[in-house]
């Protein structure tokens, strides 16, 4: 055997083909859907939080990223998500699952639904039209807010065959909370979820702060903010209005239930 020089590659070479080269050569169509591109790089929840953050008001983002006081309830409720494992079976069939259960006497997909946010339309344009109509999508409940910025009716109507939970907050007006309900029931609403914690709004100090109201007012700060997020108030600006709600009764003693 002829000993290696030093040095000497051991690997043949050749020059590639034509053909061979253009396998590589995978150029992607460029897309004109700006908000589709976007999303498709977002690859995780923290993924869409920047982008939230980046294309919306202080306000409207600190209002739907926070909490109330020094948010340790909500850092120990996501933290309780994160400890959560799962341990998968082996040795099993896993070419077809199936995720579907049963939840509050009716069936989802999978074991969660969308809960009720208020104010969504802070959020994203079509606010509850949006969540109800993907929820209705992948089979799973969407709950409405008492402090929802779309109809009972509108939200059922682009998902028409889903199951719709309400949550309700007692108003001081009694008249009021029993119209919501008879419509929700009216537009085949399931389930009614109960709030009854929540006798006094918490302390959302980022709110404070940033001068939040609802619905959200042209302010110096607000106007300052938004000079480079001109897209938000356009779609603020140019959809339908939507009134404030009236506040909640502060107590709702068992007596009164």
């Amino acid at each position: 055997m002829t000993p290696q020089k030093e040095g000497a590659s051991m690997v043949q070479r050749q020059f590639p083909k034509p053909s061979e080269l253009m396998e590589f050569m995978q150029f992607k169509k460029p897309s004109l859907d700006f908000t589709g591109n976007r999303l498709e790089k977002a690859l995780t929840i923290y993924d869409l939080r920047k982008i939230a953050k980046r294309r919306t008001p202080a306000a409207a983002f600190d209002y739907t990223d926070g909490a109330a006081e020094g948010e340790f309830s909500m850092n120990r409720a996501r933290q309780a998500f994160e400890d959560i494992e799962f341990h998968p079976g082996v040795l099993t069939d896993v070419s077809t699952v199936d995720t579907t259960t049963e939840v509050l006497g009716g069936t989802s997909a999978m074991p969660f639904g969308i809960a009720p946010t208020g104010f969504t339309r802070l959020m994203q344009t079509e606010g509850e039209i949006a969540g109800s109509g993907a929820a209705g999508a992948a089979g799973i409940p969407f709950c409405l807010s008492t402090l929802g910025t779309t109809s009972i009716e509108d939200v059922r109507k682009v998902n028409p065959d889903g199951r719709l939970w309400f949550q309700l907050y007692v108003m001081r007006e009694r008249e009021i909370s029993y119209g919501l309900v008879e419509r929700a029931a009216k537009a085949g609403f399931d389930t009614l979820f109960f709030t009854v914690d929540t006798p006094v709004a918490g302390a959302r100090l980022r709110d404070k702060r940033n001068g939040f109201s609802i619905p959200p007012q042209l302010s110096l700060k607000t106007v300052a903010n938004a000079i480079p997020r001109p897209w938000w108030w356009y779609d603020f600006l140019t959809t339908p209005s939507w009134n404030s709600p009236r506040s909640p009764q502060p107590a709702v003693p068992w007596a009164s239930c």
